[in-house]
């Protein structure tokens, strides 16, 4: 159990990191309502949590905590539903969100090495 728990801690540390990223970019140039600027900032925050999840579980990261598929693919399910949730998607939304995270939480590193803030 302490190896899901460092892993979720490092997914909420690269979420804040992601959402303050989002904020820094957003808010001087920002002319919507507060509300969906806040939805944006957690939207981006979900990728961070999908991001943080992958380098806790990838055998090919640095930061990896335990080599780990199943947690990988339950990070990313994790944060597709919250994004789903975010953005109050239909129930073949939540589906598809779903799958889609659980796809990119499997393939891991082969795409996420590519991300660049």
């Amino acid at each position: 159990m302490t190896n899901f728990r460092k892993a979720f801690f490092l997914a909420m540390v690269f979420a804040a990191i992601s959402g303050g990223v989002a904020l820094l970019y957003a808010v001087p140039s920002w002319i919507g309502s507060w509300q969906r600027l806040l939805l944006w900032i957690a939207s981006l925050g979900c990728f961070g949590f999908l991001l943080g999840g992958i380098y806790a579980f990838d055998p090919q990261s640095d930061l990896k905590i335990k080599p780990s598929s199943f947690g990988r693919i339950s990070f990313g399910i994790i944060a597709s539903l919250l994004l789903s949730i975010l953005w109050r998607w239909p129930f073949e939304g939540v589906l598809l969100a779903g799958l889609i995270g659980a796809v990119l939480g499997y393939f891991g590193m082969a795409w996420a090495k590519y991300v660049d803030f």
